[in-house]
Parts: C-alpha cells; sequence; structure tokens
C-alpha cells in the first residue's frame, strides 16, 4: 500500500498542466474579448480553465487518502500509440474509411477479450459512422478511398 494516492496525484497534476498550458497558450495568441462580445480565445480560455480545476478537484483528494499499488500495463499504451499513428499515417494516402477501420481494429488489440469477428465488425460500424458524420452530414473535403499505388 502507498502512503499517498500517487495515481490521482499525478493524473490530476497533469490535467492541471495541461489546462493551465491551453489556457495560458490561448490567452497569449488570441483576443480573449468580453462576454458579451466573445473572441476566438474566450473559448480555448475558459475550456483550459475548467480543465485545471477539474484536475486540482482530483488531485487535492488524493494528497489525503492512501493508494493502492497498481499493475503497470503497457500493451493499451503500445497498441493505442500504434492505432494513433496508423490513422495519422494512412488517412492521406488511403483515404477515410481505411484509415478509421484499420485504426479502429489495431485498437481492439489492446484489449485482449475482443475477439476478431467482433474487431472486424466494430471498424465496420466506425467507419460507416466517420463517413456519415464527417463527409455526408459536414461535408469535409475528405477522401473517402485513395488507392496510392
Amino acid at each position: 500500500m502507498l502512503d499517498r494516492d500517487f495515481r490521482d496525484i499525478i493524473a490530476g497534476l497533469g490535467l492541471t498542466a495541461a489546462g493551465s498550458a491551453a489556457a495560458i497558450y490561448a490567452a497569449a495568441h488570441y483576443s480573449v474579448g468580453t462576454v458579451t462580445r466573445m473572441g476566438p480565445g474566450m473559448m480555448p480560455v475558459s475550456l483550459g480553465v475548467i480543465l485545471a480545476a477539474f484536475g486540482l478537484a482530483i488531485a487535492a483528494p488524493a494528497f489525503f487518502r492512501r493508494g493502492e499499488t497498481v499493475p503497470l500495463n503497457l500493451r493499451p499504451l503500445i497498441v493505442l500509440t500504434i492505432a494513433i499513428l496508423t490513422f495519422a499515417l494512412m488517412i492521406e494516402p488511403v483515404g477515410l474509411i481505411a484509415a478509421v477501420f484499420s485504426t479502429t481494429v489495431i485498437a481492439t488489440l489492446a484489449e485482449s477479450r475482443v475477439s476478431l469477428g467482433k474487431a472486424l465488425i466494430l471498424g465496420a460500424a466506425m467507419s460507416l459512422l466517420t463517413w456519415t458524420i464527417f463527409i455526408a452530414g459536414l461535408g469535409l473535403p475528405i477522401r473517402s478511398f485513395g488507392w496510392p499505388f
């Protein structure tokens, strides 16, 4: 058993740091404006401050409670990093559908209980949903399919 709940302390302080950095960057680079005439920096500054406050709300109580040791599992971290890199490398050459499908199927490998059939069905559903929202619904200029060869 640990003397403090370091998992929540680190997570809370990380959220506080990320929120503070976002708010400071947005305030320095964008006009915030006023409440009645909001500028482009109002939303990122507000969200950064809210994120920092949530981080403090998570970290503060953790200083006063005991923590449990948590086993370190690197598989999800490695697999999800590979999935994100796969999306980044595939979106331009092969298009949205194949990139989302591949990313989803790879991301399911982070959990050992997901079967290949369920991963393929989830990949197809996510590809269809993503195409429906971003291409059909919002009309974003992203290629659905591409063949780089």
